[in-house]
């Protein structure tokens, strides 16, 4: 099912609440109704323009706060825009709040016969599809127990799976790549592409500029509601991280000194060093399967990235960061707690963050560990450790590429042809 969607100069304003206004009403009552009225109303977003032809994948990308996930609400008709138009062609869905709508008293069973029903298909449709939809969510052993009982995994795959067998004409997604372990999210992203080969409009919001990068035709980067570029999606992320980078260097301090990081390598300010240092990355340690320090694993083999972070004042929110490159330096995993769907809610003191990748599937060869802690909204770094700690990958394989996923060959002789074929 193909769609279209083409937006002009849409703009939606919300209202901003007082950081102390009552949440219930026996706060309303006791501290006064007159803080629970908004101090102002302001634009959240405001003259965005785009269209999206079918097949196409618009990016959107852009800090926390920056609209984006107002513009989807906004495009999936949650809220209704305060100025200008969406004209839409086809079936639309919607990748939102996956675990809206599911009733946690129902069973799978019920809540993928409901929400379907409310996602635009009718009951036989939803019938003839149920099997898939359950398979999909890889739910097959508790699908008529009642949802209360789930892990917050299995509602978020029950609604990933629900939403994504629509047969949308118009795709929406807001940062639920991230769903389950990473089989899963690599089901998501086969998903995404069936339906852009079969002519959907797709409108993806990510942190994961690595997957922006590989699955868009175009990106819109919106800054405090607002339209900062719109373009080709190499050109519109460089000027992205250039933007970061930069407001991260203006902020390094002047006499911050220059030090040897664990994996031998000087990290001087302002080069491959740089941030606020509000928080702090003191120790970087990577950890091989048994948690033994090292900096050579074998392709395959699992990694730990171990992070010991320090602030001396509380900052909330901060976005830990784990990427690994290769020569030419080209990011080939970049991955960061928010998109994960983790978060540290607070850090002050010292704190050790780890990342455990089950497995590292790279090619054998030399490449290279940068680690950072970044403000909430992704405005610039507090500590970022550029291609700081080396890492040699061992492999007896002579793979020419970057990536060695586990792999086996199948040769098999033709089928003779019967009689009645000849």
């Amino acid at each position: 099912m193909s769609g279209a969607l083409q937006v002009s100069g849409l703009g939606k304003r919300l209202p901003r609440y007082r950081d102390d206004r009552p949440r219930t009403l026996k706060e309303h009552v006791l501290g006064g109704w007159r803080k629970a009225r908004p101090i102002e109303r302001f634009w959240a977003v405001r003259n965005v323009s785009f269209s999206v032809a079918p097949g196409e994948i618009l990016g959107v990308i852009g800090h926390n706060g920056s609209g984006k996930s107002t513009l989807l609400r906004m495009l999936g008709a949650v809220m209704l825009p305060d100025e200008g138009l969406i004209e839409k062609k086809g079936r639309l869905s919607g990748l939102l709040d996956l675990n809206a709508g599911l009733h946690p008293d129902l069973s799978g069973r019920d809540n993928i016969m409901i929400n379907g029903v409310i996602a635009g298909l009718s009951r036989r449709e939803v019938a003839e599809r149920f099997d898939d939809i359950v398979a999909f969510a890889e739910l097959e052993a508790s699908i008529e127990a009642p949802v209360r009982t789930y892990s917050a995994g299995m509602k978020l795959r029950l609604g990933f799976a629900v939403a994504a067998h629509v047969d949308p004409g118009i795709l929406l997604v807001d940062e639920v790549l991230s769903v389950g372990d990473l089989a899963f999210q690599q089901k998501g992203l086969e998903r995404i592409r069936y339906y852009k080969e079969r002519g959907s409009a797709i409108v993806l919001v990510s942190h994961d500029l690595g997957q922006i990068e590989a699955l868009c035709d175009q990106v819109l980067w919106l800054r405090h509601g607002e339209v900062a570029l719109h373009g080709k999606p190499a050109a519109v992320i460089g000027d992205y991280r250039a933007e970061m980078s930069k407001a991260s260097r203006d902020r390094t301090p002047a006499n911050l000194r220059a030090r040897l990081s664990s994996g031998g390598v000087m990290l001087e300010p302002g080069d491959n060093r740089f941030g606020s240092l509000e928080a702090e990355i003191q120790a970087v340690r990577l950890l091989d399967q048994h948690g033994l320090p090292t900096s050579s694993i074998r392709s395959g083999d699992p990694l730990t990235i171990e992070l010991t972070l320090s602030a001396s004042e509380a900052i909330e929110q901060p976005i830990v960061s784990v990427s690994i490159g290769g020569n030419p330096p080209d990011e080939l995993l970049d991955l960061n707690m928010e998109a994960d769907g983790r978060s540290l809610d607070s850090l002050e003191g010292s704190r050790i963050v780890s990342l455990h990748l089950d497995r590292l599937d790279l090619a054998g060869g030399q490449y290279a560990v940068s680690v950072g802690v970044h403000e909430r909204h992704w405005a610039y770094a507090y500590d970022y450790h550029w291609r700081g700690y080396p890492l040699t990958v061992r492999s007896d394989r002579p793979d020419k590429g970057s990536i060695a996923p586990p792999r086996r060959w199948q040769i098999l002789d033709p089928v003779p042809a019967t009689a009645s074929e000849e």
